[in-house]
């Protein structure tokens, strides 16, 4: 894996933020998502659509069996952002070529019992995709990627755009209702009143073939974005457990330059110390150097008594014996081997004699001895409580865990602000650094809510999670209300020009600038 080639900037996330890059990867490479998709969902929804038209009475078995085989459809989408995540451009006919080759491994799983259950199938599918792994190496690789609650955060993310999709379902048809006339009233879903025009097998067929219709929109639309938030979910575990973002800075460095002349020298310099020690090895045995091994056997082979043997009564009888003792001298029944090796002299020291009477302490002693050893338990086990009290539960009802540092990727320290926020937001945004201007807004209120406020913020959290916390300390009465107003104006006004490049106008951002400073320029000392 060429990780220098990267295009994201991966580093171990939590999983909301993970979620939300695979949305922005989804966005940056959307036409060629979308059309591998739609190449492979399109063609299954047409049979489904087609089988429901003459068989309306079973149109959610159809149904189901679309939804069945979506697993294998996910791996061409899957295919084109795991090439365009490291810079390889592809297209949706590639992919579609792919495609067959791509089946390999996990399809049986995933077509039986994982899928009525495993939502979260989409962090797993890489394993068998693009690691190629398989059995117990893929087993492996699913319980390691499963665990500190990714996992259960795939799984939940599936069982939300379940939903979306029976919301969308829901809104495909309301918006064919709203076409369809009633006799009595305006209800938007007249499409299934008993007084539609439509009668008796007609009115089966088309109501069956909208729900099929509306489902195959509903995920047409909502496919692609579950690979892709999957997919960076299986992307920030690997960083997590593989350390990307620090192989990534490693790789960056560069070994320092060597002249080609110096490299010529300690290659010479090599060379010199290697004879020289060569010539300081020791010369074999002459024994190695002629080829011949002088090989003596043990002496429980020589005074084993042998059984006594009479004189040969014939020439078979002698022949036979010539055999036998010829097969007893092979080394499969010699019962040792004969061997040289070579060993360091001062390896070769005669073993230390252990005393026969073990040593015995007296009983004061083993007392003592005894008393020492459980006081150094008992003080390590209070040492690691101590050290350790800030993550025990009984020890976070009386002490408050330490302030969040980051928050959506931007530091809040009080170190990294300027003294004067205000102004220096206001000369960026003048020299047309926007971005830049209300980001230093934005974490400079937060800054004063966590260290002067004392505003409970989570590590990990996001910006809806700050401002649920701030609302929260607004109904405990910790926060005013011109605080809450800043916090929540400088929020959405962040919110809508990070995430949706929607940028305020001058004016407002000055008043923005002017709000901040009536309410936090002076709470710093």
């Amino acid at each position: 894996m060429q990780l220098e080639r990267l295009q994201l900037d991966l580093r171990p996330r939590p999983h909301a933020q993970a979620l939300d890059l695979g949305l922005a990867l989804l966005r940056a490479h959307a036409a060629g998502t979308w059309r591998a998709w739609l190449a492979l969902w399109l063609p299954v929804a047409a049979l489904m659509m087609a089988a429901t038209w003459y068989w309306p009475a079973h149109s959610g078995w159809f149904m189901t069996l679309a939804w069945w085989v979506r697993p294998l459809l996910e791996r061409a989408p899957l295919y084109v952002l795991s090439r365009e995540v490291f810079g390889e451009h592809v297209g949706w006919r590639t992919a579609l070529r792919a495609w067959p080759r791509e089946l390999r491994g996990g399809w049986f799983r995933l077509l039986t019992w994982w899928r009525p259950f495993m939502s979260g199938r989409g962090l797993y599918q890489p394993v068998w995709q693009l690691e190629r792994a398989s059995r117990a190496t893929a087993g492996q690789r699913l319980r390691v990627l499963g665990r500190q609650g990714t996992g259960f955060a795939a799984w939940a993310f599936g069982i939300a755009c379940s939903a979306f999709e029976f919301v969308l379902v829901l809104g495909v048809i309301g918006l064919l209702a709203l076409f369809v006339s009633s006799e009595h009233t305006a209800n938007p879903f007249a499409l299934f009143a008993p007084s539609s025009t439509l009668t008796g097998d007609a009115r089966e067929a088309f109501l069956a073939l909208t729900m099929s219709g509306a489902y195959a929109v509903a995920v047409a639309i909502v496919g692609p974005v579950y690979v892709a938030c999957t997919f960076a979910l299986y992307l920030n575990r690997r960083a997590n457990l593989e350390a990307w973002d620090i192989e990534l800075t490693l790789r960056q460095i560069r070994p320092p330059h060597v002249p080609h002349l110096a490299r010529a020298t300690a290659g010479t310099l090599l060379a010199v110390v290697l004879c020289a020690a060569a010539l300081w090895l020791p010369a074999p045995p002459a024994e190695a150097a002629e080829g011949t091994l002088v090989c003596d056997p043990p002496e429980v082979f020589v005074t084993a008594t042998q059984p006594a043997r009479g004189p040969d009564q014939d020439e078979a009888q002698r022949r036979v014996r010539a055999e036998v003792d010829a097969l007893y001298a092979s080394e499969d029944l010699r019962g040792y081997k004969c061997e040289s090796v070579w060993r360091l002299r001062d390896r070769a020291k005669p073993e230390k004699k252990k005393p026969d009477v073990p040593l015995k302490l007296p009983e004061w002693l083993a007392l003592v001895v005894e008393a020492a050893l459980i006081g150094a338990a008992v003080l390590l086990v209070g040492w690691f409580v101590w050290r350790y009290r800030d993550r025990l539960t009984w020890s976070r009802e009386r002490g408050a865990a330490a302030p969040a540092t980051e928050v959506a990727g931007l530091d809040i320290t009080e170190a990294s602000l300027p003294d004067d926020v205000a102004g220096h937001a206001r000369a960026m945004w003048a020299r047309g650094e926007r971005r830049p201007a209300l980001a230093l807004l934005y974490r400079a209120t937060l800054s004063r809510l966590v260290y002067q406020h004392g505003l409970d913020v989570p590590a990990g959290a996001t910006e809806g999670d700050c401002l649920r916390a701030a609302r929260a300390a607004h109904a405990t009465q910790r926060l005013d209300d011109a605080a809450l107003g800043v916090t929540t104006g400088l929020t959405s006004l962040w919110l809508a020009a990070a995430y949706a490049d929607r940028w305020p106008d001058s004016a407002a951002f000055e008043a923005h600038c002017a709000a901040w400073a009536s309410v936090f320029a002076e709470l710093r000392v």
